[in-house]
């Protein structure tokens, strides 16, 4: 056996462990009608945001299998996630402020390539979580930068809930949003 067989093995294994761009869309169209529902469902939820509330949790569940924002009995709020992330960060790797463009670049890049991709708000205890899409950059004109596409439920304002639009649409100030991806 010549030294080059175990290395090409060892090539051809990496190759294919790492997820290709058409997997990281293959997981958002399997669920899209699902992820589209709740957003409808949380913008039209009136005083009982429940959809709201557990949409992150369970999105991230179904498009990731990441299930540890997510009890037996409910999943966790975005600021019980926020709070997580923060104390406990061991799962994932912060990639910077979404007041970036080169964070924002990173960002994209990754959720592009399939990996679960967030971007985090916690302002006065109330926290927000909106999960990046695969996709090109769109221009913000509020941030003055390219920002990456999300699946957002908002549960303080509903009406701003999005899905497949610009992170922007989600939160005010890029300066208080953390980006943060899967290790």
């Amino acid at each position: 056996m010549t030294v080059a067989n175990p290395l090409r093995a060892l090539l051809l294994a990496a190759a294919f462990s790492m997820p290709l761009p058409g997997q990281a869309q293959d997981a958002w169209a399997k669920n899209e009608a699902w992820l589209k529902g709740a957003i409808k469902d949380c913008r039209a939820s009136g005083r009982d945001r429940t959809t709201c509330r557990h949409f992150t949790g369970e999105a991230l569940d179904r498009l990731f299998g990441i299930k540890d924002f997510c009890k037996p009995n409910r999943c966790l709020k975005a600021v019980e996630i926020e709070w997580e992330l923060r104390n406990a960060p061991a799962k994932w790797d912060a990639l910077g402020k979404a007041a970036d463009q080169t964070a924002l670049d990173k960002a994209r890049e990754l959720a592009s390539a399939g990996k679960a991709v967030i971007a985090v708000q916690n302002e006065r205890d109330r926290g927000q979580v909106a999960i990046l899409m695969p996709g090109a950059a769109v221009p913000s004109g509020a941030w003055k930068l390219n920002v990456p596409i999300a699946a957002a439920a908002r549960v303080d304002r509903p009406e701003r809930s999005v899905y497949g639009k610009g992170i922007s649409w989600v939160f005010d100030e890029p300066g208080q949003v953390a980006l943060y991806v899967r290790k």
